[in-house]
């Protein structure tokens, strides 16, 4: 039976797909109707620009229109753009930036074998290009050294060893891969790739290459740039650093987080074990997360190409790379990095797959694109909304479009063993990915999700009372459909690391997708994406990057909407502009924090709060601080005991007497059992950080464990448990809004941290 997909085969289809890219700027010329076309197009995209320079950042509270005055300063030279650190800069200190690019082109060269082996077996036959083929083994050989960093650690074998190891299996997979025969080979018309669609594009191909060149190399550089952000420090980089001092991974009660999939932590882990070094493999990890955003970049042109012309697909890889949130990923350790590729990579291949044949070709090559969209979903929990669940859809959609609906497909015997066989080969891939990550919560907790869907399968130390917090920190505010234009406005407008040129481009290809088929499924996928965000998350901004690469594709494609001058002229126009915009506006401390030539000891130590370097320079050998509000422990250089906000509290196990009462109301327990608890974890130290503690009782926050209050500290003083506090942090008192300090007054004996207009935010007590 011939499949719908299968209908432009031979001469006449492959015109047909040949002519698909110009089929965008069909009518387009001086014809009235065209004109009809372009012109509320070119209104909105010359409105839509307007509209966002003439948006403030925020905070600062800035207009955007004024960074073109800095620009005009840049030229002029009226700005010498030099901002005082007091860390060393020159090119000098480029070289300690050398072992850490080996260690992670070390990492990229293993994972790079793994995938060369994905390739001999599964992906030979499938028509990819050159590029576009290396961009997605180079992320599937990725995820399958993050899984090989997942088994070893699980079993104690934390190390160098054995990724060489398993690079040297690989290896022995791929020959024999090599050797096998009878590969079938796939005409590349039948993918949608045409001679028509690689000729012309000359501009927007030098001006790609002109920008992407200098640009990836910065963007690759300021991955290597000192940690900053709480949530990387808290645990997306504490939780490999704890594994690596270990030498095992295991189960952290203290830190919820690290029961999450952990696919791209794994490369921090593994440069950990690379390195010797928890500091400087998780710099080799940063760099090697970078590189996702590159791959992304290449999927990004190639769909471009593929689609909608030359042109289209530079332009697309451009508006990627340059969009601020691409190089914010890069300075910052997230998980958004490699969601996006893993999420682009599953759907843009499903859409390549779906114009083969339902043949044994198709079904191993649907192994991939599962395992692809698995590791989404090994990335973060969001990727089985973004990934897993779309391609799935989408792919039963295409079999129920062969079978005539769900009927004639139950109905015909070799349609229903096809789609089973498909349906077996797709959901293998994603348990391969993600499996092992659902298991080890299984074994750990008893909730493979943990500490999702705690109501349905319970899970661990977890209870009511912190499964209440979680869900309204992490679920939606609210769900008022009038309010939807203003969040739409938030994400597309006002959100300070997004572009004009996405939405702004992206808007007017709807006027003509509908002659597209892959176009009109990566808009459904960003409305997909937009519907998820707004109603089963809780609207975090960067939530919305995995959204970019598809928004990018369409952006591109918005050149091919007419062949008339004046409108190319306008989107080319528009794109430089923008990118102009956008590399500018990157370069400033807004988008996060890029080192560039700083002495790379200096630079680290310029990002560490005063109290922790303190305590790094002066605390004994052997020292164990209890943390209590503080989770932002990656760059203590001492031994930690601490807990994340959403675990409970450490310092109420080693310091609350029985049961009785609960909160604020529970008894300490006796001055001689608290130090004997005290004595039997190690702890030397009790650092309590009030201004965290501030923040999370906040009205509309997370809440923080009522038991934790001054007077307690005081007691234990008193006690002799505790020595007098060493004040590490201080904050004005009257700087503090009135909400601020009455939530302060509120807690009992909090007159003892203010004097005067001084209130004392960090202190250290000495356990006696």
């Amino acid at each position: 039976m011939v499949q719908p997909w299968e209908r432009a085969e031979g001469a006449a289809g492959a015109a047909k797909l040949s002519a698909a890219a110009p089929g965008l700027r069909s009518g387009a010329g001086s014809g009235g109707a065209a004109v009809w076309v372009l012109l509320p197009a070119a209104v909105w995209l010359v409105g839509f620009q307007c509209l966002f320079y003439a948006q403030s950042f925020v905070d600062p509270d800035v207009y955007r229109s004024q960074l073109w005055l800095m620009l005009l300063d840049d030229v002029l030279g009226a700005d010498d753009g030099v901002v005082a650190t007091g860390v060393p800069t020159g090119w000098q200190f480029a070289v300690q930036r050398l072992p850490l690019a080996g260690v992670a082109g070390l990492l990229l060269l293993l994972s790079g074998v793994h995938g060369w082996a994905v390739d001999r077996w599964l992906l030979r036959s499938v028509p990819l290009g050159r590029f576009e083929r290396w961009c997605v083994l180079l992320g599937v050989g990725l995820s399958v050294q993050s899984l090989v960093m997942l088994l070893a650690g699980l079993c104690g074998g934390i190390g160098g060893g054995v990724l060489l190891l398993a690079a040297g299996v690989s290896v022995c997979a791929g020959l024999a891969g090599v050797r096998r025969a009878g590969v079938e080979r796939v005409a590349g018309a039948v993918a949608g790739v045409s001679s028509v669609r690689r000729e012309g594009g000359r501009i927007e191909c030098w001006l790609f290459w002109l920008v992407a060149v200098p640009w990836s190399v910065y963007l690759l550089w300021g991955a290597l740039t000192p940690p900053t952000d709480f949530d990387v420090r808290e645990y997306h980089l504490q939780g490999p650093k704890e594994w690596f001092q270990a030498g095992r991974i295991s189960y952290l009660r203290h830190n919820v987080y690290t029961s999450f999939p952990f696919l791209s932590e794994m490369h921090s882990l593994a440069g950990m074990a690379v390195s010797g070094d928890w500091w400087r493999g998780a710099l080799a990890g940063q760099l090697v997360l970078a590189v996702y955003q590159l791959l992304t970049c290449g999927l990004v042109v190639a769909a471009g190409v593929r689609w909608c012309g030359r042109g289209a697909g530079y332009l697309s890889g451009l508006i990627w790379l340059t969009t601020p949130w691409t190089l914010r990923i890069s300075l910052i350790a997230y998980a958004e990095g490699a969601l996006s590729f893993y999420t682009a990579a599953a759907v843009l291949l499903s859409l390549v797959l779906g114009r083969l044949r339902a043949d044994g070709v198709r079904g191993r090559a649907l192994l991939v694109v599962g395992f692809l969209a698995g590791s989404a979903m090994a990335s973060k929990y969001t990727g089985l909304l973004l990934a897993v669940l779309p391609t799935a859809v989408g792919w039963c959609w295409w079999w129920c479009r062969a079978g005539g609906g769900v009927s004639g497909l139950l109905a015909a015997g070799e349609l229903r063993r096809g789609f089973v066989r498909e349906a077996v080969w797709y959901v293998a891939g994603v348990l391969l990915a993600v499996g092992p990550w659902l298991v080890k919560n299984a074994v750990e907790t008893g909730n493979p999700v943990f500490p999702m869907a705690w109501s349905v399968f319970g899970g661990g130390e977890w209870n009511e009372p912190l499964n209440v917090r979680w869900k309204q920190a992490h679920g939606a505010p609210e769900h008022e459909l009038e309010r939807i234009p203003q969040h739409f406005l938030d994400a597309a407008v006002r959100n300070k690391w997004t572009s004009p040129l996405l939405f702004g481009l992206a808007v007017p290809v709807l006027l003509s997708c509908g002659r597209s088929v892959p176009l009109r499924l990566v808009w459904l996928a960003v409305g997909w994406g937009f519907l998820t965000w707004w109603g089963l998350t809780h609207r975090i901004d960067r939530f919305w990057v995995p959204m970019v690469p598809f928004l990018s594709v369409l952006s591109g494609a918005c050149v091919q909407l007419g062949g008339a001058g004046w409108w190319r002229g306008l989107v080319l126009g528009s794109v430089v502009t923008g990118t102009v915009f956008n590399l500018r506006f990157s370069t400033l401390a807004l988008v996060g924090f890029h080192a560039g030539l700083m002495d790379l000891e200096g630079a680290r130590e310029l990002v560490i709060r005063s109290d922790l370097q303190e305590l790094n320079r002066q605390l004994p050998a052997g020292s164990r601080v209890l943390m209590v509000g503080e989770a932002e422990v990656f760059d203590a250089r001492f031994a930690v005991l601490y807990n994340t906000v959403f675990d409970e509290s450490v310092f109420e196990e080693l310091t609350a007497g029985g049961d009785a009462g609960t909160g604020a109301g529970r008894a300490l327990a006796a001055a001689a059992d608290v130090r004997e608890r005290l004595r039997a974890a190690g702890v030397t130290h009790v650092l309590v950080n009030w201004r965290e503690v501030l923040r999370y009782r906040l009205p509309g926050s997370y809440g923080y464990a009522e038991y934790v209050q001054p007077e307690r500290f005081e007691q234990l003083l008193s006690g002799g448990v505790l020595g007098e506090p060493r004040v590490l942090g201080e904050g004005s008192w009257s700087g503090l809004s009135e909400s601020e300090r009455r939530v302060v007054q509120q807690w009992p004996g909090w007159q003892q941290l203010v004097r005067g207009d001084v209130w004392e935010t960090v202190r250290l007590y000495e356990v006696r």
